[in-house]
């Protein structure tokens, strides 16, 4: 049954080379991306999935905005059983494509097969009440913490708002934002395999901007120190010890 439905969806794109050449405008008139789409097609119709798949990202990279090519490589993935990248694909493909389009609707019915269909998407999972679970081949975590010379929650508490942004066309739509005490340790759970950036903002200073990239079925850390903040070190310094402070803390040693 599962043969069934990678098929089905590799038949949208083989298609397009068994219609009368008369529906179709000459190869030499098409587009850049709509000429590698069509031979990325070609190659999957040969079997070709590992050629098709560089056709189709030579596409993307024109446009990244092109639904066919990224159906096109979600197909690809799914015959070579690369299934948590033919995911990423079609959930984009859900994102993008016109709900009536063909690609959208054979790209709902393999995630759905493959128990990979959530709605609403991850990034919005158990914020809305939604009970279903989320499949954690498809996703991954973002764990690490926070360090500052002299700063904790306990000597001093400074609090801000941590973001994580897509970075990256099958990312763009995900954000989620967080506050965080700075000195202390921070999470973002099931997370689409992808690239983003951590966005620490303080008291709307940009304190950090990084890029990382999450992987599926596994942790990502992320350490976020002052040396590699443009931010100085003395912008949050800790707190002044008092002269009674100082004398109890001697008396203790």
């Amino acid at each position: 049954m599962r043969r069934l439905v990678l098929l089905a969806a590799a038949l949208v794109l083989v298609a397009a080379c068994q219609q009368a050449p008369v529906s179709h405008p000459p190869v030499s008139t098409l587009s850049p991306v709509e000429k590698l789409r069509v031979e990325g097609d070609a190659l999957v119709a040969k079997g070709a999935y590992v050629d098709a798949i560089e056709k189709y990202r030579q596409a993307t990279d024109v446009d990244p905005d092109a639904v066919g090519p990224r159906f096109g490589l979600g197909t690809a993935y799914s015959f070579l059983e690369k299934r948590p990248e033919a995911i990423l694909q079609f959930r984009w493909v859900l994102s993008h494509a016109d709900a009536a389009s063909s690609e959208y609707q054979e790209a709902r019915r393999w995630l759905t097969r493959v128990g990979a269909l959530v709605e609403p998407t991850v990034a919005d999972a158990g914020q809305k009440g939604d009970p279903r679970p989320v499949d954690p081949s498809t996703v991954g975590r973002l764990v690490g913490k926070t360090e500052w010379p002299g700063i904790t929650p306990q000597r001093r508490l400074i609090t801000g708002t941590l973001s994580l942004v897509g970075d990256e066309p099958v990312t763009q739509d995900i954000k989620r934002s967080r506050a965080f005490r700075l000195g202390d340790g921070y999470e973002f759970k099931d997370v689409p395999a992808g690239r983003y950036r951590v966005v620490a903002v303080i008291d709307e200073t940009t304190v950090w901007d990084e890029k990382v990239t999450v992987e599926t079925g596994k942790d990502t850390s992320l350490t976020l120190s002052q040396s590699t903040s443009p931010v100085p070190a003395g912008k949050f310094a800790p707190p002044a010890e008092t002269p009674g402070a100082q004398a109890s803390a001697e008396g203790s040693r």
